[in-house]
């Protein structure tokens, strides 16, 4: 079980990850139970080190856009910016960027009470300071529901949609900033239309940079209210140099169906030479705080599986079931180019978490989640729940990278 201050169990959040200091950094969304759909502006740290949760919301600081930093002041800038939260928003793309020296948490588009907005937002997650980023170059279109990739001092945006009606077609674009430490950020591409002959993505797209950021692996978003569909033709991946899109017609095997949502992240596999990890995990009446899904006696430690791509889509546990269940696939990237159902969802549906959502750090593969699910509400309350406090995300469980075959 995860400690600290753990988040609510919001709906429409947004999280990236620091891999080099195994980080997770979740902001926004909705609050359990609440009917007016109001976004939030919570913003939590997990230490994947510690396995502890640290509430950042209240200690953020903000940088107006007429404030000019002064290095020979006597006053540090930490102690004249003023305490501010970051604004609240529900469906921001998020990415995690290196650039200048510093490791920033980027926020683009999402949805306030009222309107989208177009708005690139930045937290110095060294500082504590955030503002609103001035982007150079044609602004782009307002949206919610964007996907957002960073690759070295570039950020990629694909997609999204104008509103919350579920008519509403997806932003059929591709747009891309560049950070140089001369002219800061600047829209080098703005909204550019994906080809004609490309599959309708919709919005809510999928992505993940794959052959170490040479390459962006596009998957479907939604179109309308049924459940997602992933094939050969919407499996898209798009060059970051040449800004070229080829999908995955030459793949063997079968993508996943009938989705309700899902998420991916792309694994390289650690050093030949490292040695395996000693499984983890207690009996079940005193669980271990990162419950660990077992692996087949016979299958292959960590280091024999090839790049690839994880999927980890929520399914009906049974045909015709209301229940949903995370299913994991694993998408061997090319030269291998298969496609394989990785069986979990028994298993996983035995912890008897309510897991929803799934991040990569290195080769290790976490299910977030809450122990007290979202069961429904017996009173209005920001905190509680009839008797109850609002559930959390305080439950990760790792799936064994055992399972990455060759």
């Amino acid at each position: 079980m995860l400690t600290g201050d753990a988040p609510f169990f919001n709906d429409w959040e947004t999280s990236a990850v620091d891999q080099r200091q195994e980080k997770i950094y979740m902001y926004g969304g909705i609050r359990p139970y609440d009917d007016k759909n109001m976004p939030s502006s919570d913003f939590h740290c997990l230490d994947l080190k510690t396995n502890q949760w640290l509430d950042l919301t209240d200690s953020l600081k903000f940088r107006p856009r007429n404030y000019v930093y002064n290095p020979f002041a006597k006053k540090a800038e930490h102690d004249i910016l003023q305490c501010r939260q970051l604004p609240s928003l529900t469906e921001t793309a998020s990415a995690l960027v290196s650039v200048g020296g510093g490791t920033y948490f980027l926020l683009f588009g999402g949805h306030n009470t009222k309107n989208t907005t177009s708005d690139l937002i930045a937290v110095d997650l060294d500082l504590l300071v955030w503002w609103v980023v001035k982007v150079q170059g044609t602004p782009l279109l307002p949206r919610m529901s964007a996907s957002m990739v960073a690759v070295d001092n570039r950020l990629f945006v694909f997609g999204g949609r104008e509103t919350f009606i579920d008519e509403t077609p997806g932003i059929p674009t591709y747009s891309v900033a560049e950070y140089n430490p001369h002219t800061q950020w600047t829209w080098t591409i703005s909204d550019a239309p994906l080809p004609p002959d490309l599959r309708l993505l919709g919005y809510g797209i999928q992505s993940t940079p794959v052959f170490k950021g040479q390459k962006i692996l596009l998957t479907q978003g939604s179109t309308d209210e049924k459940p997602i569909d992933m094939s050969r033709a919407s499996t898209i991946f798009f060059h970051t140099e040449n800004h070229t899109f080829q999908d995955a017609r030459t793949t063997m095997g079968h993508f996943p169906q009938a989705m309700s949502w899902y998420r991916l992240a792309s694994l390289v596999p650690p050093s030949k030479h490292a040695a395996p990890k000693r499984p983890r995990g207690r009996p079940r009446n005193n669980p271990d705080p990162l419950p660990q899904i077992p692996a087949a006696v016979h299958a292959l430690w960590a280091h024999d599986f090839p790049d690839s791509v994880v999927i980890v889509a929520w399914v009906q546990h049974t045909v015709g079931s209301e229940d949903l269940v995370p299913e994991a696939w694993q998408y061997i990237l090319p030269p291998g180019e298969r496609i394989r159902c990785l069986n979990l969802r028994e298993k996983l549906w035995d912890l008897n978490l309510d897991l929803q959502t799934f991040v990569a750090v290195g080769s290790r593969l976490l299910l977030l989640g809450s122990r007290e699910g979202r069961g429904p509400p017996d009173a209005e309350d920001t905190e509680r729940v009839g008797d109850k406090p609002l559930p959390r995300w305080d439950v990760v469980v790792e799936i064994s990278s055992e399972y990455l075959k060759a």
